[in-house]
């Protein structure tokens, strides 16, 4: 050995050297060895676990708290997530229905009507689908005679019929000439305001 280290080879040196190694070889050794077998159930705390790494059956979820904001959604109310329709109208299968029946007038008569129901204000109104027509009769009642939907199918003569629900439960349905001599009541649909 160099006479430079052996110089400064002291007892104290050597035993802090090996305290040294002891430790660090002991905490290896603890960290290897020491499993979930070694650990007594619920004895451990929730600072002892690591961020994320517990869930499903440990969590006791009726010992949970509220959320911070889980009735929000970037700061938003659901509420104002919630369809919003123009007055005279309500929601009824994702779009807005027209409270009341408008007086029977022919098929082509019923679209003009509305697609001109607003001016200039808004996009405009349309006839309802027929999907859309069935939801709003969960609120409100069929006119007599059935009110007339957007679905147009043509006849193998080259003509029209449009598809007109009769009943509020959905199970009467008639397709009809697009003549202006057939009339039937009607409602207008709207996009949602928001």
């Amino acid at each position: 050995m160099p006479a430079r280290l052996r110089s400064r080879l002291t007892y104290a040196n050597v035993m802090a050297t090996m305290a040294m190694f002891v430790a660090l070889g002991g905490s290896s050794y603890a960290a290897i060895t020491i499993t979930a077998k070694n650990v007594k159930n619920r004895s451990l705390t929730g600072r002892e676990f690591k961020s994320n790494s517990i869930g499903g059956k440990a969590i006791k979820e009726s010992r949970l708290g509220a959320v911070p904001n889980a009735q929000r959604l970037n700061g938003v109310t659901a509420r104002r997530f919630l369809v919003k329709c123009p007055d005279g109208t309500f929601p009824a299968g994702g779009t807005c229905i027209e409270t009341a029946a408008r007086a029977a007038v022919g098929f082509g008569s019923a679209e003009i009507t509305c697609a001109n129901a607003d001016g200039d204000r808004t996009a405009g109104r349309r006839l309802p689908t027929h999907g859309e027509l069935q939801a709003a009769f969960f609120r409100v009642d069929p006119a007599p005679g059935g009110e007339f939907t957007s679905h147009v199918y043509p006849t193998p003569e080259g003509g029209l019929q449009v598809l007109t629900v009769i009943s509020k439960g959905g199970g009467s349905v008639a397709v009809v000439p697009d003549d202006a001599d057939v009339r039937r009541p009607f409602r207008c649909a709207i996009d949602p305001l928001n």
